[in-house]
């Protein structure tokens, strides 16, 4: 019995250690053999780092080839901490790599860039940047400081020079505003485009783990467009950044560079600018602001005119041909970051608020360039018809049935025009004319609708954003019965009323009251009725191009590759009549070529190579001198208008 029991305990003793034995190959072979790709990935991503290398942006070009934003190399000194770390380990080495540290701010410091020790340790500390990476200590040095510390390289352990590409402006403030700006990605524009947070994670937000890839992926530090194309085509101007593989060891301090993959430099982004027409229109608002200012108008309004902006639009296809703002800006000054005070001068609005682009962003009222619409709109709706077309303009109107509050309206100056039609109330401006429209629309709003004014106005894109692609792009606005209502509904101390009355219809048909429009939007309204009702998307790009050979001009035949094509956008469709048509624009001809025109002095003191059509504007503000606007179109004869311009300059005076 007790030789059976010992046999017993042995075989099952047996049993176990060799299911044991059997585990323990079976999970052997499976680390070995199953599972050991992905523990190789894994010993890889631990292993080997991907250092992020910035590459060049894009050109930015106008129309013809000219190269409004280029890249230049500057010469950063970049501090690799790693000699300096090995030093620190040494015995007694915190103390040298802390005299290593001194000496390179004092040689600075001599140098010209003040620099602090604690500013160096401070960097040298930056988590921001992996262990193996080097850090930006002085951007853009010169020459002879870089000679004098690649001679010193003993002296200095880790010091080196790299170099980098940097936007150049080549024509320094022109066309700034189109352009735009770059700046270093913030927090959330990085997390915008996945890229790795500072704080949000242990792994160095400039390394990914080897495998990782991302299409041009940003890294702290990177740059990104701010403001207008640099921003808006951020996807073709930013290149490939290129990728360094390092091998690091387990406190992460460089073993090897395994491989190098070249940074490959952005699109050139053309624009439909043409920057010669540009320049003349910079130069002219500029000036006409200049003169204007210190000046008194009729009413003894102080003319401030502080700022003013110039759109120039290709009916044919809305392409964007000069688009000035003033005061403007030499984006230069953001290279490499820019200060609080100097950022804060540039959005003061005692300076005129340089950084705002008051082409896109600013609005005003249209003043009587708003007639067009209005014009419009009463033969539309059918109560202008030829039988009841003239209208007897003296000087004032009187609403009907009015027994109560403001009843009589009056023209600028309280000037009587007699007998006036659509052209000649366009022509002379006859502000009675469009209260007696305007009246009407709203007295038959029973049968036309209580916005029948601003819904002709909306077929022209009046209150809406024309979607040119630049940031930043305002509205307007275009009143309505219903938005009063609604405004009143929601902040009821606000408004006196949630009540539209005639009053409010007739300043909406001159272009005062709640009106507001940006230049942009004006530009492309006249250049909607400008080639006879198509409203087109403005466009400010052309195409964008891969250049085959960064060394040649971009006009180089054969040169470039098509990466896209911009063609014509249609939003819309205004619908005319020969005869309404003609009669407005017969109007608007009037207003530069007639003797009676509100344009013709400018026009005879300044005669262009070919007659245009347009309407000035007087758009009244309380407390301040009038904004003075003007919108029109060009050639009108000889074929299709090849221009549609709008000028707004508040506090200027009378608009003609």
């Amino acid at each position: 019995m007790d030789t059976d029991s010992d046999h017993l305990r042995l075989s099952a003793l047996g049993i176990v250690a060799v299911s044991l034995f059997v585990a323990l190959f079976v999970r052997l072979w499976f680390l070995q053999g199953i599972d050991r790709q992905r523990f190789e990935v894994a010993s890889a991503s631990n292993r080997l780092r991907e250092i992020h290398v910035e590459a060049p942006r894009g050109r930015i070009l106008d129309r013809n080839g000219r190269i409004i934003v280029d890249n230049r190399t500057e010469v950063v000194l970049v501090l690799d901490r790693e000699p300096l770390r090995q030093l620190a380990e040494k015995e007694g080495g915190a103390a040298r790599r802390d005299a290593v540290l001194a000496d390179l701010a004092d040689t600075l410091t001599g140098q010209g860039l003040p620099t602090k020790v604690r500013d160096l340790e401070k960097k040298f500390n930056d988590t921001r940047y992996a262990p193996q990476e080097p850090v930006p200590l002085v951007e853009d040095i010169d020459e002879p400081l870089e000679i004098y510390l690649s001679e010193r390289g003993d002296r200095f352990p880790g010091l080196r020079i790299e170099r980098r590409a940097v936007r150049v402006y080549p024509y320094g403030p022109l066309a700034s505003h189109i352009v735009g700006y770059v700046g270093e990605i913030n927090e959330r524009e990085l997390a915008a485009r996945g890229g790795e947070v500072p704080g949000a994670t242990s792994v160095p937000s400039t390394t990914v783990p080897l495998g990782v890839a991302r299409t041009k992926p940003y890294a702290v530090r990177d740059s990104i467009g701010k403001a207008g194309v640099e921003r808006s085509y951020e996807e073709y101007l930013r290149g490939t950044p290129g990728q360094r593989t390092v091998e690091v060891n387990a406190k992460g301090d460089l073993i090897d560079v395994v491989s190098e993959k070249p940074a490959k430099a952005g699109d050139d982004v053309w624009l439909t600018i043409d920057i010669n027409l540009q320049a003349t229109a910079e130069q002219l608002l500029e000036a006409k602001l200049r003169s204007l200012r210190g000046k008194i108008d009729k009413d003894g309004k102080p003319l401030r005119a502080p700022q003013g902006s110039v759109v120039i639009q290709d009916p044919r296809n809305g392409q964007l041909l000069a688009v000035a703002s003033y005061p403007d800006y030499d984006p230069s000054i953001t290279v490499n970051g820019i200060s609080t005070d100097l950022w804060k001068a540039l959005n003061d609005p005692d300076n005129g608020r340089p950084l705002f682009n008051w082409a896109l962003q600013g609005t005003y009222a249209p003043g009587s360039t708003f007639k067009l619409f209005t014009a419009y709109a009463g033969m539309r709706t059918g109560f202008i018809q030829p039988a009841n077309e003239r209208y007897y303009d003296r000087g004032k109107y009187k609403v009907k049935g009015c027994t109560g509050g403001k009843c009589e309206f009056r023209n600028a100056g309280g000037a009587a025009h007699g007998v006036v039609d659509i052209p000649r109330s366009l022509t002379v401006s006859s502000d009675v004319y469009y209260y007696w429209i305007g009246d009407n629309l709203w007295a038959n709003r029973g049968r036309l609708g209580e916005t029948a004014l601003q819904d002709a106005a909306a077929k022209f894109g009046i209150g809406q954003r024309t979607g040119v692609p630049l940031p930043g792009e305002a509205p307007g606005r275009l009143p309505t019965p219903r938005q009063r209502r609604e405004a009143y509904a929601a902040n009821p101390e606000a408004f006196a009323t949630d009540r539209w009355y005639t009053g409010d219809n007739i300043l909406t048909s001159i272009g005062q009251g709640d009106v507001l429009v940006t230049p942009v939007q004006l530009a492309d309204a006249y250049a909607t009725f400008a080639n006879g009702g198509t409203r087109f998307r403005p466009q400010i790009v052309a195409r964008i191009t891969r250049p085959k050979d960064p060394g040649l001009s971009p006009t180089a035949a054969g040169n470039v590759e098509i990466v896209q094509k911009v063609t014509p956008e249609r939003l819309g469709k205004v619908p005319f009549t020969l005869g309404e048509y003609g009669k407005i624009l017969s109007g608007l001809v009037g207003v530069t070529q007639s003797g009676a025109g509100t344009a013709v002095k400018s026009w005879r003191a300044s005669p262009p190579a070919w007659p245009m059509a347009g309407k000035t504007g007087t758009a009244q503000v309380v407390g301040k001198a009038d904004t003075s606007v003007f919108a029109g179109f060009g050639p009108t004869s000889g074929g299709p208008a090849r221009y549609a311009i709008s000028v707004i300059i508040p506090e200027a005076g009378f608009g003609g």
